[in-house]
């Protein structure tokens, strides 16, 4: 007992030692911490943070050389010679994104100074349309400070096909400067036989910036009687409309769109705009457009507009659209209308559509409802259209149906035709016809699967 009694006493010896010789550091270093970190209050830590600090003074001055650097690279990026290594290096570049962002970079500093270096770098490049992005960069950059200079070097380029690049030109102008680019187009020795396809590029461009001053304008061209003769005749007129029309669309939608439209005091401008909404918006919104064109319902001008709501409509809901235009009233808004979705609804389901034809009484304002189901029919089961084409009235419509659906028949069935033609009551010439189908094309083929 006594020898564990000493071992004990020794054992708490040594730790009392131990304990005096540790570092005061070591002992409370809460204590020292404390001591060494004092609280600093809120206001404290405040004014020191307001006191004046070089380093955000340093930070000034480097935005202050870095503005100088900026500006001094702008000066390099506009000086001529720079320019034309820089379109230069573009070309040689392969990567489409690097390439477009080169010309970009350089040609955002296009000025009357350097635009001869422009061109010379342009020299090496095969013009319009094999380069069209870079040639349009550059013509848009040239028409903000000398559009007439970039459309005379357009038509001097490749004067076949200059046309197309000067109008682009043209149409950046008229987006900057409505008023001067109309009174350039409209002074004859500088558009030659180009005036009319100007035109159009004038008012496209004038209609992104002045959607009223295009409208006005463009009525004053259709009420000339020998310039609407031209637009009559050609596509131009319906270019023309129709980017204006779009150009509506694009802010407000359909209903401002429409607006406009009814609000055209010329028939053959509202035929163009109600056949570009009808176009567009029958597709996914075909009850409002509906509704719309109710009010146009049997006019002339209309006809195109009812025609695309209906096939439009037709292929997505037959039923909605053949029961709309069943309630219209009689006339050709009416006929078009049913004679598209009676096409669609064959396609789907032949045999309700011509159950719906079947309760309706025969006539010349079904003719083209009735036609228009037996050539659909006739591409799967040539004998049942074959009846259903010879039940129209009209003569003329008569015979041109069954001499298509004839043709059809004989592809799928020449034995069946042959026993039929002999009791047909046709003339030779259209027996003839029906036994000498054409040959159908790939795509034909392809758009009846």
């Amino acid at each position: 007992m006594s020898g564990v009694y000493l071992l004990l006493v020794g054992f708490a010896l040594f730790l009392f030692g131990y304990y005096l010789g540790l570092p005061e550091s070591s002992i409370d270093n809460n204590k020292i911490a404390s001591e060494e970190l004092p609280f600093k209050s809120s206001v404290d830590l405040q004014s020191k943070n307001n006191k004046p600090s070089t380093k955000s003074f340093d930070r000034d001055q480097d935005v202050k050389v870095n503005e100088e650097d900026e500006e001094k690279e702008l000066k390099n990026l506009a000086s001529p010679k720079y320019l034309e290594q820089m379109l230069l290096a573009a070309q040689s570049e392969t990567n489409p994104i690097k390439r477009s962002s080169a010309y970009a970079r350089a040609l955002e500093n296009l000025n009357q100074d350097n635009i001869g270096q422009a061109l010379k770098a342009f020299e090496s490049l095969t013009f319009w349309p094999e380069n069209r992005s870079e040639y349009e960069m550059l013509f848009y950059s040239w028409s903000q400070f000398d559009p007439v200079a970039a459309i005379g070097y357009c038509n001097s380029r490749v004067s076949s096909i200059g046309g197309g690049a000067a109008s682009e030109v043209l149409e950046d102008w008229a987006n900057r400067d409505p008023e001067s680019a109309r009174a350039w187009v409209e002074d004859p020795e500088n558009v030659g036989g180009m005036d009319k396809f100007y035109q159009f590029s004038l008012l496209k461009g004038w209609a992104n910036r002045d959607l009223q001053g295009a409208t006005d304008y463009m009525i004053g061209l259709a009420g000339g009687e020998e310039l609407r003769m031209f637009y009559d005749r050609s596509s131009y007129f319906d270019m023309i409309v129709a980017s204006i029309t779009e150009s509506f669309v694009r802010p407000g939608g359909f209903s401002q769109g429409s607006i406009w439209a009814d609000a055209l005091p010329n028939a053959k401008l509202k035929e163009v705009a109600l056949w570009r909404l009808g176009e567009r918006f029958s597709r996914d919104r075909p009850e409002e457009v509906a509704r719309w064109l109710e009010s146009h319902a049997n006019e002339k001008y209309s006809a195109r507009a009812f025609q695309y709501l209906g096939d439009n409509w037709s292929k997505t809901d037959p039923e909605s659209s053949i029961d709309y235009f069943s309630n219209l009233p009689d006339g050709k808004s009416q006929e078009v209308g049913i004679k598209s979705s009676i096409s669609n609804w064959a396609k789907q389901d032949p045999l309700a559509a011509g159950d719906w034809l079947n309760e309706r009484e025969s006539g010349p304002k079904l003719d083209s409802a009735l036609a228009a189901y037996a050539s659909t029919v006739s591409t799967k089961d040539g004998g049942a259209a074959m009846e259903w084409a010879i039940s129209i009235s009209d003569e003329k419509l008569q015979q041109s149906t069954i001499k298509k659906v004839g043709q059809e028949w004989y592809r799928q069935d020449k034995d069946s035709v042959e026993s039929w033609l002999p009791s047909s009551g046709l003339s030779e010439t259209a027996q003839k016809s029906i036994r000498n189908p054409p040959k159908k094309s790939w795509w034909q083929s392809m758009h009846e699967k």
